[in-house]
């Protein structure tokens, strides 16, 4: 990502997180660019920076006035996918389609560090006031970041993946699930790195597992049953949800006493009233196919429906209350609350919303002219800034902590001529923790017993030696099947009545061609038939043979691409589709 010329590029890659990964951490002012843009302002206003995709910029919002107040270029992520996470003092721009990293320094918008994550596993990045840290979801990796500079501090903490969550809660706890071991983990993160403080057992070892952060604790939905565990240092909370939870989809953080649980399968929302206390668990049913969670916010539930530009607002029990209408933003909606307001983005178009605690809906103009008053454009960095040199971080072996130990005592460095501690004495057991703790009592139920007791010996020939018994293995979870249907699809997108004509499929979906004697218009969309329910590269395009831009939908979805639709009469149409590097076409056809 960058502004201006191009200068020599430092990487810093992470790859499998594993003993020899090297890290390089790249100060080069030529990701964004050199120079500075207004001078310094900090975001504790409760402001929030937006990305927009087309412009390749972010801005600064005031809540307060739906104005922009600051921006800043990133002409090098122009058109790609971009998650920005923020404190006071630093903005991390995370471009998910080349996996490169930047941290901004919000006291003059200058460029003060870079990192590339790569695009391998499902790098995540969580930042509290102090403290930040990159979460590989997929390999269970953690590792501790400098928010200025980016450089990787302490070793890289390995824990069973993959993971669910990774968000820190009000008071600085990283909350991750461990789907394999059927537990929360509360981690720290500070200079010395990241370490385990709590481990929580909030379900069965081996369940499909959701978190989403609270203000105190985190909330962790078994998607293989009904249970709700509430998971805080002070003990678990467990309720039962009135529907089945599978596919069931949480924001990754919560903010305020009101939780919701997005449930396409069940076509529902769950939500949970005073959610610290367990409140009264309501739901209500979903009117449009969401692919997105639901998210809470001032006692309301506000649900995305991205094929009409369009989030729906309802009370904990399902009253709609009103619906706010972003038409350029179809099939592109982001939503976070930040210090007490929400933010509605479109990363595609000009338009946003921030809503007030009180409801109150402000219309944000995010580039010049726009309603809102966006502001003056950016301007262009002149390369004032100096690009440090290149520092590569050590090599570290991960550190494995014991799942069954609440406090584990944090890695010192390491001394010359002394080996690291032996990782068998670190998962014998549970142990006690610091003056005043209590140790973790392990679980018998899920722990196999040795095959090579301390005291065994060859059986006697006289008596038969007895069969050792089957180890209990758990059976494959079922495949989730796709809660949508292609007319359910196309009939919210674009009026109604439509009905499919032809279809292909391929490795891991099917992609569907649809007609509507009402619109008169064709449709078509790409269902998922694996990986459903997690977000997964899936794409769609319908074009007519006369010619034109064809209409396409693409990104990371986690049930299907598209709508998109084609007015052609007469004229005949294709279309194609795909998922996870697999897809189909079809030739031209329909043509009446």
């Amino acid at each position: 990502m960058g502004l201006g010329k191009p200068a020599p590029k430092g990487r810093a890659r992470i790859g499998g997180w594993g003993a020899a990964a090297l890290i390089t951490l790249a100060l080069a002012a030529t990701l964004l660019g050199g120079g500075q843009i207004g001078h310094a302002t900090e975001a504790s206003d409760g402001s929030a920076w937006l990305w927009s995709r087309t412009a390749g910029e972010v801005a600064r919002v005031n809540p307060d006035s739906g104005q922009v107040e600051q921006r800043r270029g990133v002409t090098d992520a122009r058109g790609h996918r971009v998650q920005v996470t923020q404190n006071d003092e630093h903005l991390l721009i995370h471009d998910l389609d080349t996996g490169r990293v930047s941290s901004l320094d919000l006291s003059g918008l200058g460029l003060s560090g870079r990192l590339d994550v790569g695009l391998r596993g499902d790098p995540h990045l969580a930042m509290t006031a102090t403290a930040a840290a990159v979460i590989d979801r997929a390999s269970g990796s953690v590792r501790a970041l400098d928010p200025a500079t980016l450089r990787p501090v302490g070793p890289v903490l390995q824990l069973p993946g993959p993971l669910a969550g990774g968000e820190f809660d009000d008071a600085g706890r990283l909350w991750v699930a461990v789907p394999q071991q059927g537990t929360a983990v509360a981690l720290t993160v500070s200079a010395r790195g990241a370490a385990v403080t709590l481990t929580t057992e909030v379900a069965e070892p081996g369940r499909d597992l959701g978190l989403s952060v609270l203000d105190q604790g985190a909330l962790v939905v078994d998607r293989g049953g009904r249970d709700l565990v509430v998971a805080t240092p002070g003990g678990t909370r467990r309720v039962t949800a009135p529907v089945p939870l599978a596919g069931a989809l949480v924001p990754e953080r919560t903010h305020g006493a009101l939780a919701a649980i997005t449930v396409p399968a069940a076509g529902s929302v769950v939500t949970l009233g005073d959610v610290g206390k367990s409140g009264p668990v309501l739901s209500f049913p979903l009117r449009d196919p969401v692919q997105e969670p639901a998210v809470p916010f001032a006692g309301k539930v506000y649900v995305p429906v991205r094929e009409t530009g369009q989030v729906h607002v309802y009370d904990p029990a399902g009253r709609q209350t009103g619906v706010q209408s972003i038409p350029a933003g179809r099939g592109d909606l982001e939503l976070q609350v930040r210090e007490g307001n929400l933010f509605i983005n479109a990363p595609g178009s000009p338009d946003a919303r921030v809503i007030g605690s009180d409801g109150r809906a402000r219309i944000v103009g995010k580039y010049p002219g726009k309603a809102g008053k966006g502001g003056d454009r950016p301007v262009v960095p002149g390369g004032g800034e100096k690009a440090p040199p290149l520092v590569p971080a050590p090599s570290i072996d991960p550190i494995f902590p014991n799942p069954f130990d609440p406090t584990p005592p944090h890695p010192g460095p390491a001394k010359p001529g002394i080996p690291p501690e032996p990782t068998e004495s670190r998962t014998t057991g549970p142990k006690a923790g610091p003056s005043g703790g209590r140790p973790s009592a392990p679980r018998p139920s899920t722990r196999r017993p040795s095959s090579r007791g301390p005291s065994s010996k060859a059986p006697s020939s006289k008596a038969p030696a007895k069969k050792s018994p089957r180890p209990t293995t758990k059976p494959k979870p079922k495949p989730t099947r796709n809660p949508y249907t292609p007319q359910q699809v196309c009939n919210v997108g674009s009026g109604g009545g439509y009905y499919v004509q032809r279809s292909i499929s391929f490795h891991g979906g099917r992609a569907y061609l649809l007609y509507s004697n009402s619109t008169k218009k064709n449709c078509a969309v790409t269902m998922k038939t694996a990986n459903v329910g997690k977000g997964t590269s899936v794409w769609v395009q319908l074009k007519k043979q006369s010619g034109g831009h064809p209409a396409y939908d693409g990104g990371t979805f986690k049930y299907y691409a598209g709508p998109v639709y084609v007015n052609a009469p007469g004229i005949c149409v294709s279309f194609s589709g795909g998922a996870s590097g697999a897809s189909a076409s079809a030739g031209w056809g329909n043509c009446g």
